[in-house]
C-alpha cells in the first residue's frame, strides 16, 4: 500500500485537475449566469468576476481552487442563488450511496449464483440461457434499462436499485463462470469427483474459492459500473442523488457544483479500488504486500 501512495496523490491531484477544467469546459460566462434575470450594468457585473477571482489568469484560478478545496470550501451555487456546494453534495451524496450499496448487496450473491449455475450446467441449455442474459443485460444501454425498469415498476427506489444491480451481477455471473469452469478443469477437482465428493461440495468448496482472487480483482471494474451508471438511473427516476445533481448541473451550467460533483465522482472511484486493492490482499495474503509475493517476484 505505501509503494501505491505516491500513485494516489497522483491521482487525487489529476482528479482535483480535472474537476477544475470540466468547471471552466461548460459553455456560458458564469457571471452572466449569476446576474440572470436581473437588472446588471457592466461596473456590477466586473465587480462580480473580481469577488469570484475570474479576472485573474486560470493558473492562479486553479492554486486558488485547490487552496479552497483543503479548507473544505467548494464555492457556492450559481443555480441555486449562492448556496453552499457542500451543502447540495452533502444532501446528495446518502442517495447515491443508499443506492450503490442496495446494488453491491443485490448483485454480488445474483451474480455469483448464477455465474456457479452456468458453470455447472454450461453444456445444457440453461448455462446458454445465462449466457445469452447477461450479455443481452450488458448490451443494454444504462439509459435504456433504467427506463424499461422505471416503467415496469412504476418508478419506485426498489426498481432503480435493480436497474444498477443487473449489469454489475451479469458482470460477475460471467467473471465467476469463467473463472469457475477454469477451476474445474484442473486435477485435484477430477480427483476429488473421482472420490466421490458431490457436484455442490465441487463447486462451493473448491471451485469457488480458488476463483475468488480474479474475482476480486475484478471488484473495482464492477463497482465503477455501478458508480458510472447512478447518473442515467437517479435521472430517470428522480432521485435526487449526485448523479442527477450533475446532470442538471452541466445543463444549467453550474460550474461549480459540475466541477465538484465531478471530483466526488473521481474520489469515490479511488476509493472502490483502493477497496478492492484490500479485498485481493485479502483473498490471497500473498499479494498483500505491495503486489509482492512471498518469494518477492512482482505479481
Amino acid at each position: 500500500m505505501t509503494r501505491r501512495l505516491p500513485g494516489l496523490l497522483l491521482l487525487t491531484g489529476a482528479a482535483v485537475l480535472a474537476s477544475f477544467l470540466a468547471s471552466h469546459a461548460l459553455p456560458g460566462d458564469p457571471v452572466l449566469l449569476m446576474v440572470e434575470g436581473r437588472a446588471a450594468d457592466p461596473e456590477m457585473i466586473r465587480r462580480l468576476r473580481e469577488d469570484a477571482g475570474l479576472d485573474q489568469p486560470l493558473a492562479v484560478q486553479f492554486l486558488n481552487y485547490a487552496l479552497d478545496l483543503l479548507l473544505g470550501d467548494l464555492g457556492q451555487s450559481l443555480r441555486y442563488g449562492g448556496v453552499p456546494v457542500t451543502a447540495l453534495l452533502g444532501d446528495a451524496l446518502p442517495v447515491t450511496l443508499g443506492l450503490m450499496a442496495g446494488a453491491a448487496a443485490l448483485a454480488l450473491p445474483l451474480g455469483l449464483a448464477l455465474g456457479l449455475a452456468a458453470a455447472d450446467v454450461r453444456r445444457a441449455w440453461p448455462g446458454t440461457a445465462l449466457t445469452i442474459g447477461s450479455v443481452l443485460v450488458l448490451s443494454a444501454p444504462p439509459l435504456a434499462l433504467a427506463t424499461w425498469l422505471m416503467l415496469a415498476g412504476s418508478g419506485t427506489a426498489p426498481w432503480a436499485v435493480a436497474a444498477l444491480a443487473l449489469p454489475a451481477a451479469a458482470m460477475i455471473a460471467r467473471l465467476t463462470r469463467t473463472q469457475v469452469m477454469e477451476v474445474l478443469g484442473r486435477d485435484f477437482i477430477r480427483t476429488a469427483r473421482a472420490k466421490g465428493l458431490g457436484r455442490a461440495a465441487l463447486l462451493l468448496r473448491h471451485a469457488l474459492p480458488n476463483a475468488l482472487v480474479p474475482l476480486a480483482a475484478a471488484v473495482g471494474s464492477v463497482a465503477g459500473t455501478i458508480l458510472t451508471t447512478t447518473a442515467a438511473v437517479e435521472t430517470v427516476f428522480a432521485l435526487p442523488g449526485i448523479g442527477r445533481l450533475t446532470v442538471q448541473a452541466v445543463l444549467a451550467r453550474d460550474h461549480t457544483v459540475a466541477g465538484a460533483a465531478v471530483l466526488v465522482f473521481v474520489l469515490l472511484q479511488v476509493a472502490i479500488s483502493l477497496t478492492a486493492e484490500m479485498l485481493i490482499g485479502l483473498t490471497d495474503p500473498r499479494l498483500r504486500d505491495d503486489g509482492l509475493r512471498d518469494d518477492g517476484k512482482p505479481s
